[in-house]
């Protein structure tokens, strides 16, 4: 094997491992569409995530894959939202059996912009990203 083709070959294997790498990181964004509770519906890993702001009041549904709701006991969140020009942190709790809910320090705006962290129950972290 030539010098050139040790090259060529360490270029291509980390070319492969870069995608592989990016890959793994960015979140899938398919949806990107209105979900059935009216708010913004995102690709979060295996998951779908709403994001639902109503005054101050913040809610998030989780589904699965097919589109399945899933209960809410066992997911911790954290919302890390612009409001007023600012990035606020809202923990979201599990209320009821079907969503997180939060209270945000202002009103959110409509749509509302930035992250949801999402801990699964078996200890996944996704991100949802809302634009």
């Amino acid at each position: 094997m030539t010098r050139r083709q040790i090259i060529l070959g360490a270029a291509a294997l980390a070319t492969a491992a870069t995608g592989a790498l990016w890959g793994a990181t960015v979140p899938a964004r398919a949806h990107d569409a209105t979900g059935p509770n009216g708010g913004q519906l995102i690709d979060a890993g295996k998951y779908h995530v709403e994001l639902v702001g109503k005054g101050t009041r913040l809610e998030v549904f989780v589904t699965d894959a097919n589109d399945a709701p899933l209960p809410a006991t066992g997911f911790k969140a954290l919302a890390i939202l612009v409001i007023e020009g600012k990035p606020q942190r809202i923990p979201l709790q599990p209320e009821g059996t079907d969503r997180l809910t939060g209270t945000a320090p202002a009103p959110l705006p409509s749509p509302p912009k930035g992250v949801v962290q999402l801990t699964a129950p078996d200890g996944t972290v996704v991100q949802a990203r809302f634009n």
